[in-house]
């Protein structure tokens, strides 16, 4: 999008183990915040001190691991809070019958490790209500898959539109130097009126003003970018409900220096006035010299 993405931190976030806190992290990570995992309870006061310039984008997250966590955090959090008044507290959890399945699909031992895993859980929960009810945001993750926790960190963090996520990449190429790898929409324009037969246009790129009235004069031409660009755009929003944070589209001909150049600018400037970030690559542009 092109307003400047806007912050909703700080967040600590904290819960059951096993319930996504690091999913939440991770999510919010993807988007710009900052993360900091397990630091000791005693530091957290300093942290948020020397980190006056980018609280913003803080994330903590803490939980039993640290040192004393249930009986010392809720004064710790309640002079936070008096001090950095945006300070919200995110509380993550899941039914005990979804932690054990987790656990179990893991293989990875619960904090509480001197206990048998359900008694682990259950003393977990009780060790934790009492900061279960300091929580300014409840997520229970019991019925979401990653992706989906995924989404409640997003909205967390104050993205509404997925087309904030997506970093998009419009690519030209030649058919002789390869497809790029990381293309995922891939248009073969080979079909074109070609500048290359034509004398004086041979050397020149698709994107001089000499090439491009040539192409402009061609009414199929035109025809093909409102369908790349059409098609283009409604694809796009599912990609974005799929929460993908990248996408490159390659557009292709036999030499990379005339029609590809030529749709692919095109069909940027078309994105970008939809509101997405474009940007713009001619990989093989300057790669031949015609005689």
């Amino acid at each position: 999008m092109k307003n400047k993405r806007q912050f909703h931190g700080p967040f600590v976030i904290t819960g059951l183990s096993g319930s996504g806190k690091s999913v939440l992290s991770r999510a919010l990570e993807d988007i710009g915040y900052l993360c900091v995992d397990n630091i000791p309870l005693e530091l957290l006061p300093q942290l948020f001190e020397h980190s006056k310039e980018y609280l913003e984008r803080l994330v903590v997250v803490l939980d039993v691991r640290a040192e004393g966590f249930a009986a010392r955090f809720p004064s710790i959090y309640n002079d936070a809070v008096a001090k950095w008044g945006r300070l919200r507290l995110v509380f993550v959890e899941a039914a005990p019958s979804v932690l054990l399945q987790r656990y179990s699909i893991a293989r990875r031992p619960h904090p509480l490790r001197s206990l048998n895993l359900e008694e682990a859980i259950f003393e977990e929960q009780q060790r934790l209500e009492k900061i279960r009810g300091l929580a300014n945001v409840v997520i229970d993750s019991t019925g979401l898959n990653p992706h989906e926790l995924r989404r409640q960190a997003l909205s967390l963090g104050g993205v509404n539109d997925p087309r904030e996520l997506m970093s998009l990449h419009i690519e030209s190429f030649s058919y002789l130097q390869g497809v790029p790898p990381t293309a995922s929409l891939v248009y073969d324009v080979r079909f074109l009126p070609n500048p290359y037969f034509v004398p004086g246009l041979r050397a020149l790129p698709g994107d001089s003003s000499e090439v491009s009235s040539w192409l402009d004069g061609f009414p199929e031409v035109h025809d093909a970018i409102g369908e790349i660009a059409r098609f283009t755009l409604e694809l796009l929003p599912k990609y974005g409900s799929e929460l993908k944070t990248s996408l490159t589209i390659a557009l292709g001909c036999t030499g990379g220096r005339h029609r590809s150049v030529f749709v692919a600018t095109k069909l940027a400037d078309i994105i970008k006035a939809a509101g997405y970030a474009v940007s713009l690559v001619h990989r093989d542009k300057d790669r031949w010299r015609y005689p």
